[in-house]
């Protein structure tokens, strides 16, 4: 049934889609909250695909041959998520493959269905943070995780070992990277500016969080990594918000 729909039907159904969340929440309490304090979240999620004739199925940065969709999610704190923009990308689309115009949608999307006051925008990507120096993205806080590149280790190698503070958590989280529990951390913040090498009108000075988790030693370090990266395992999110 889809196969004789053109770009023009898929646009045709997204402004049906941006419509009718505005709509429903109007009808219903689906964003309690949200005239305060609201969420989007941008992510993008690759699903496998079989057969040869799939159109623009290929292989991206998971190394898995499919399809990319976008996924732009609302929330808010007393409120379960809710979809608020959605696009499928072809298989070998990179993460920031028209995500400024995805973003703008999104937060239309989010305005429109009652979020007046704070709007913070989240991205797990690298390549979204991009959409921080865009005019969409200037529309609402942001908070984005950054890769540990050479400039953003350089920044965190800086900061003054007085400068961590310890954090204990209440239950212990489950690391990824380390595959093991995590029950304390340490955080400090620094500033940073992104994309040095464009215009300045491009690059955006704000917040740096690092946290960083004491490595066993039995872990291995990444090849490239040296003091402080042998004895510490770091990540890094990259905001504007006013929240700690």
């Amino acid at each position: 049934m889809v196969r004789p729909f053109t770009h023009g039907h898929v646009r045709q159904l997204h402004a049906v889609a941006r419509r009718f969340l505005p709509e429903l929440v109007r009808h219903a309490s689906l964003l309690p909250g949200a005239d305060q304090v609201a969420h989007v979240d941008i992510d993008d999620i690759i699903r496998r695909a079989y057969g040869y004739a799939k159109q623009d199925a290929g292989y991206g940065y998971g190394k898995v041959k499919g399809l990319n969709a976008l996924f732009g999610i609302g929330s808010a704190p007393l409120a379960a998520p809710v979809t608020a923009a959605t696009r499928l990308r072809k298989g070998s689309s990179n993460s920031a493959c028209g995500a400024a115009a995805f973003v703008a949608e999104t937060i239309r999307t989010a305005r429109a269905c009652g979020a007046r006051r704070l709007l913070v925008m989240r991205a797990t990507r690298p390549s979204t943070a991009q959409m921080s120096s865009t005019p969409a993205g200037r529309w609402a806080r942001f908070s984005i995780t950054v890769r540990m590149n050479a400039s953003v280790k350089a920044v965190i190698a800086r900061i003054d070992e007085d400068a961590w503070t310890p954090t204990k958590y209440p239950k212990a989280v489950w690391g990824e990277e380390g595959q093991r529990r995590i029950f304390h951390a340490e955080t400090a913040e620094t500033t940073y500016t992104t994309f040095t090498s464009k215009p300045r009108q491009q690059q955006d000075t704000a917040r740096l969080m690092g946290r960083r988790v004491e490595r066993l030693s039995a872990e291995a370090v990444p090849a490239g990594q040296g003091t402080p990266f042998d004895t510490w395992r770091c990540h890094a999110a990259f905001t504007d918000s006013r929240s700690p």
